[in-house]
């Protein structure tokens, strides 16, 4: 088992690796930007038409850019698109592509921050469901963080007080399955190679979407055809953004920072739509970030002690 770095390592970073921490915490605040302004347009696409024809559309670029990966990578195409667990891979790719959907509706009859804001809940469920499908232990501090983030869901969604939208249940029904989404990805991480995991998303998406092909086509308006293309464009450089400052630093710093994607969501839905979050849903939202936070600092620290022994 890998010893853990001595303590004067991490008081003590030599030079070179400050300008590498740096550079990817500012990659990761650019792929949240770009994260935030794809999801601008995806909500002006699918108030025109279809989310299956918008999602359809990008799983065509996302493929290509699976199979580029994985040729690229070291051992060729071949070798890195075989898995040794195709069925959880395909399952992965299924559930991706149930999210995309997912927030895609949410994001048509909502705000754009309200429906971010639900999102960011993924973690919570992402830690509940590591309980039941990879048996991880949590203690008391994660639970009361669990709670306290599930509080603030229930502020933003209202239950009973006739707030609650079918645009919620979506954003809800998105952070679940991408919550499984990531459980899944964290199965097969330490099996298959990352190329191999990307290639996968790609193709089962764009199998499915393609078989629905006659149903899913409409005609784009010109102008709605480049607000289209620029969302693929993005999807693949954002993604790029994400993978290259998980290169440069490790998760441990990068992750804190995607979080901020809620502040753009919330200046971008201003300035674009008009939307402006009521105090109920901000409130709400800062609940399920700090709790989203502080599970994740624990699951760290827990990591890190399981290395130390």
């Amino acid at each position: 088992m890998r010893k853990a770095a001595p303590p004067e390592f991490h008081a003590k970073m030599p030079p070179s690796a400050e300008p590498r921490y740096f550079l990817g915490i500012s990659l990761a605040l650019a792929a949240t930007v770009i994260f935030a302004c794809q999801d601008a347009m995806t909500k002006t696409l699918v108030h025109s038409y279809p989310a299956t024809f918008i999602v359809m559309v990008r799983y065509w670029v996302f493929f290509l850019a699976g199979v580029y990966m994985a040729k690229t990578a070291s051992g060729g195409l071949i070798a890195n698109i075989k898995s040794k667990r195709p069925i959880v891979q395909c399952l992965r790719g299924l559930l991706l592509l149930l999210e995309l959907i997912a927030i895609a509706l949410a994001f048509r009859v909502m705000g754009l921050a309200e429906a971010t804001s639900i999102f960011q809940s993924y973690p919570l469920f992402g830690t509940v469901i590591a309980v039941f499908l990879l048996k991880e232990k949590v203690g008391w501090r994660r639970v009361s963080a669990l709670v306290i983030g599930f509080v603030g869901i229930l502020i933003m969604l209202r239950p009973g007080s006739g707030v609650l939208s079918v645009g919620a249940i979506w954003a809800l029904v998105a952070a679940l399955f991408f919550a499984l989404y990531m459980a899944l990805t964290r199965l097969v991480g330490g099996i298959d190679k990352p190329q191999t995991s990307f290639f996968y998303v790609g193709l089962v998406g764009l199998v499915v979407m393609n078989l629905g092909l006659p149903f899913f086509w409409v005609h784009m308006d010109s102008h709605y055809v480049w607000i289209l293309v620029a969302l693929c464009f993005t999807s693949v450089v954002g993604h790029f953004l994400m993978i290259k400052a998980l290169s440069l630093a490790p998760l441990t710093v990068v992750q804190p920072f995607n979080y901020l994607q809620l502040v753009w969501s919330v200046i971008i839905g201003y300035i674009v739509f008009g939307d402006m979050p009521d105090i109920l849903t901000l409130v709400g939202a800062a609940l399920v970030v700090g709790s989203g936070l502080f599970v994740f600092f624990r699951e760290q620290v827990k990591a890190a002690k399981i290395v130390v022994k």
